[in-house]
């Protein structure tokens, strides 16, 4: 994530203390939403370098932060968490990720990160929960992670179709096949049909108008 040096000044300022920043938002859910209306990412200038949405449930952001030995540096809006800036400091030891709280669920939005799908951060983070997430990077390939108290259930890689990892991903064969990203589709773009299956497993309508009409707590991550 591409971050301004002034959000790193208020950082180094102390000027974070905003725990509960982000999870009073209005609820919008869904139980499922056509892949066509959930290619948008594609088409945000903001995420062209890719991006990572990951969804944690039943743990509020604050929580989120703890586990993940976070630190809170202020509240944005969308185009400030995506936008334009002088690049990251200290890119290379840690992440910058955007929180909000939908329903029983946290958000986390990355543009060009992975920490939703590196192991051994999400592994802990999903104990005695549910935990799914999405990537995709400058060339639109895709990963699926669907976690559940630790344990990888589901790992689909769209440049690898036909080699799924998890413990059970042939539970997940029908929501997929709903979704599109199974059954005949061009998985060489598995934006849609997997923002689909997410938005369809969580309940969480993953739409434009959904993630960018949000406030998020902008928060740094070390890199393990």
């Amino acid at each position: 994530m591409r971050r301004r040096s002034a959000l790193l000044l208020l950082a180094v300022a102390g000027l974070a203390g905003c725990s509960g920043a982000g999870t009073d938002e209005p609820d919008v859910t869904a139980s499922a939403v056509p892949a066509a209306d959930l290619i948008w990412p594609l088409r945000d200038a903001g995420l062209s370098s890719g991006f990572c949405f990951t969804l944690v449930r039943d743990l509020k952001p604050n929580q989120v932060i703890e586990r993940l030995g976070g630190k809170e540096l202020e509240r944005v809006e969308w185009h400030q968490l995506v936008g334009p800036g002088d690049g990251e400091v200290d890119a290379s030891q840690r992440y910058f990720v955007g929180l909000a709280r939908i329903g029983d669920w946290t958000l986390i939005a990355e543009d060009a990160g992975d920490l939703g799908v590196t192991e051994e951060i999400v592994r802990p983070l999903s104990e005695g929960r549910s935990l799914l997430a999405y990537r995709s990077d400058a060339g639109r390939r895709g990963r699926l992670l669907v976690l559940e108290d630790g344990q990888v259930l589901l790992d689909f890689d769209s440049q690898t179709p036909e080699r799924w990892g998890g413990s059970r991903p042939g539970d997940f064969v029908p929501a997929m096949r709903a979704a599109g990203l199974l059954g005949g589709t061009d998985v060489t773009e598995p934006t849609g049909p997997a923002l689909s299956f997410l938005t369809a497993q969580t309940g969480v309508a993953l739409t434009r108008e959904q993630l960018t009409g949000r406030t998020y707590v902008l928060v740094t991550v070390p890199k393990r």
